[in-house]
């Protein structure tokens, strides 16, 4: 509620809260949409390359020139290595921790946003499972998000890292 009437009454704010969304898919076409919109360039043209940044949501400061901010993700399986900005072993006894500010930057589909990334999967929750909904989506997966990472995306498959917009707790 703090999250939705702030963007109501203080306008839009420098990152989105994701788990605030009940469908964060509708939230990421909208977004393309908007760029889409405002560059005059075709939706289906459009993809997000995903910029991890170095903080977390609390040094959001200002919005991005394109595209969006997100936060409120947590990362299973894996860590994010701040210093190498890459996705990292997970630190013993820590199999989920929070995930940094992720730009989802608006590019031309042409351009290859998998190139030294993993293609992690992003869900709602950790079930890592879901119906499909009338829509023809699941109900829990929401996208895959091309994060740096100096291993093949076979390694971290085998571990199931993942990103997730709630955790057990």
């Amino acid at each position: 509620m703090r999250f939705v009437s702030g963007w109501l009454y203080e306008g839009d704010p420098p990152s989105y809260w994701v788990p605030a969304f009940f469908f964060p898919q509708g939230f990421m076409t909208a977004a393309l949409q908007f760029y889409s919109r405002k560059t005059a360039t075709p939706i289906d043209a459009l993809q997000f390359r995903a910029n991890v940044l170095n903080y977390y949501a609390e040094g959001a400061k200002e919005h991005p020139e394109s595209g969006v901010h997100i936060h409120g993700l947590y990362l299973q399986g894996a860590q994010w290595d701040m210093k190498k900005m890459s996705v990292e072993d997970s630190a013993p006894k820590e199999p989920i921790v929070r995930f940094p500010v992720v730009w989802l930057e608006p590019v031309p589909v042409t351009d290859n946003v998998e190139a030294g990334c993993y293609a992690c999967p992003f869900y709602k929750t950790s079930t890592r499972r879901g119906e499909l909904s009338t829509t023809g989506h699941s109900t829990n997966f929401v996208m895959y998000l091309h994060v740096p990472s100096e291993r093949p995306s076979d390694y971290w498959v085998r571990r199931g890292a993942a990103l997730l917009a709630m955790t057990d707790d």
